[in-house]
């Protein structure tokens, strides 16, 4: 395993000879994804080349979940390929909830053979803060930007009442009122024009945000249908790279490219 600690690229690759190169990237909590089972994790390091990815809250990267350049990922992502000599029209992103809103963004800047999007959102939200409370919330950013301009956004609905059910570990009402009152257009992240195919896995009974209602949004205004693909979970938590039926539905669906 190399460990990879720089601005430009921040993560640890495990090297596989010749193989395709998924590429993991990680939700809200800073650093390396983590929540990933024992059981994926020997499953992805047998059969691919596999690329933990960072992008926030580690030294050299933006502090907070604001901003982020969608070329840190391109950047990453092109850096591995040339390093070891892998095959760039091979590529698989596997993205957690906002590590899957980033990865269906990433269907309109990289030509990846597929993009695996966990509990995702079809909107690009605004950004979070460092530090988690009203005052933090008063000028709003994007969660990601490019060319140096940031990405169009739904704001944040924010009041006392749900930033107390934020803080009890309920984000969904947040999420929900906020495109309720404050829905942008050009939020939306449109997939049409990528060539790759798209798994959708979402969760029923999501606390963070209302992912199955966006999956779905995603798989409703798809003009390619027969590369799309969308399973509905329904498991006690957020991340579905722990849990045996998700990470099931994972591997079956990977087990195609190999």
């Amino acid at each position: 395993m190399k460990k990879y600690r720089t601005s430009k690229i921040y993560g640890d690759f495990y090297e596989n000879k010749q193989r395709p190169l998924v590429v993991v990237i990680g939700g809200s909590r800073a650093g390396l994804p983590v929540n990933i089972s024992d059981k994926l994790f020997d499953y992805l390091k047998s059969n691919f080349n596999v690329l933990l990815l960072a992008y926030f809250g580690k030294e050299g990267l933006n502090e907070s979940l604001e901003r982020i350049p969608m070329e840190y990922f391109i950047n990453s992502i092109e850096f591995i390929i040339k390093e070891y000599g892998l095959d760039d029209e091979k590529i698989i992103i596997i993205g957690q909830s906002k590590g899957g809103e980033a990865a269906l963004l990433l269907t309109n800047y990289i030509n990846s053979a597929a993009t695996i999007a966990l509990v995702a959102s079809c909107y690009v939200f605004q950004g979070l803060p460092k530090k988690f409370d009203l005052e933090s919330f008063k000028e709003p950013k994007s969660s990601w930007s490019y060319n140096g301009k940031e990405l169009p956004y739904i704001k944040f609905q924010f009041n006392k009442d749900i930033l107390k059910d934020s803080m009890n570990g309920n984000f969904c009402s947040c999420y929900e009122k906020s495109i309720k009152n404050n829905f942008n257009e050009e939020a939306y992240i449109d997939i049409n024009n990528y060539k790759g195919k798209v798994f959708l896995i979402s969760e029923g009974n999501d606390k963070y945000w209302p992912s199955k209602e966006m999956s779905q949004i995603i798989f409703d205004n798809s003009y390619n249908k027969c590369d799309l693909k969308h399973v509905s979970m329904d498991l006690p938590g957020h991340y579905l790279l722990k849990y045996d039926e998700s990470v099931d539905e994972i591997i079956k669906y990977l087990n195609t490219f190999i």
